[in-house]
């Protein structure tokens, strides 16, 4: 696993992505669905972030792919964000995880909630 992601892999996921190409707006609907992940998890995440200033917590953002729901934090006005959390023991920094925690505290929540959306799209592609 690559430092900084978290990675919950889904077997079968390239035979669901060929089966959702099959129906019109399946993987649209599978993009979507990663992207409330990523949302549900950056609003409960949010909180927990570290504040001084404000800009790190301000710089959170969710996306979706076909294969993955991204959070990121950071850029160029908050270009610390990754060793905020994740830690730099170099410069004596800890890791303050916010976004970690927030996923694997809702993970039940967003798990049932993806396993009823594959379902749903699942019960929709011809031959189902």
């Amino acid at each position: 696993m690559a430092r900084g992601r978290t990675v919950v892999a889904v077997e079968g996921g390239r035979e669901l992505r060929r089966r959702l190409r099959t129906i019109e707006g399946g993987l649209a609907e599978l993009k979507e669905e990663h992207k409330w992940i990523a949302s549900f998890v950056l609003r409960l995440a949010a909180p927990g972030s570290p504040r001084r200033t404000g800009r790190l917590a301000a710089s959170g953002r969710a996306s979706g792919t076909q294969t993955a729901s991204v959070i990121r934090y950071g850029g160029a006005r908050a270009p610390y964000a990754g060793p905020i959390h994740y830690g730099w023991p170099a410069r004596h920094i800890a890791p303050h995880e916010w976004v970690i925690r927030a996923a694997k505290g809702t993970e039940r929540t967003w798990t049932a909630h993806f396993q009823e959306t594959v379902r749903r799209l699942v019960e929709r592609t011809p031959g189902a």
